[in-house]
């Protein structure tokens, strides 16, 4: 299990690259997982080991739900981001498409626009290869639109 993640469809391919491709350009960020909103991993970004990958996706999942209990709690249109600050780096969650969410870490230090700013651009470029469709039972959540 530790080990790097392999590329294992054609489809994970692509988002894969698109996601070596965010922290190649934003020297900020580490790391760069895609995920259904159910915790599962559908891409991660070259040098996030399997165990890591499952981890950030189950995270993020989570807290994503808990952002959306938020968004009705308070009667939101929608949730655009949730950012956890830890020491050193910073935690992204977004809405990438229906059914599924971007989780990236970056380093506290660099600059959390910036970070927010890329991933946001890299969401709405390939938001129809993002997206996942929810299973059953699971109604999607509004993804945003800027």
């Amino acid at each position: 299990m530790g080990g790097i993640m392999k590329q294992q469809t054609h489809a994970t391919g692509e988002l894969d690259w698109l996601l070596d491709d965010l922290v190649e350009r934003v020297g900020e960020v580490r790391q760069a997982v895609l995920l259904s909103r159910d915790g599962l991993v559908m891409g991660a970004s070259g040098g996030v080991t399997r165990k890591d990958a499952e981890f950030l996706a189950a995270l993020s999942s989570g807290f994503h739900s808990l952002a959306n209990g938020a968004r009705e709690h308070f009667q939101a249109k929608q949730v655009r981001q949730t950012v956890v600050e830890l020491d050193g780096m910073l935690f992204f969650v977004m809405p990438a498409g229906d059914g599924s969410c971007l989780a990236v870490l970056s380093d506290a230090g660099g600059n959390a626009g910036l970070v927010a700013y890329e991933t946001t651009m890299l969401i709405k470029r390939v938001r129809r290869q993002l997206g996942t469709a929810p299973r059953s039972g699971e109604p999607a959540d509004p993804a945003p639109r800027a």
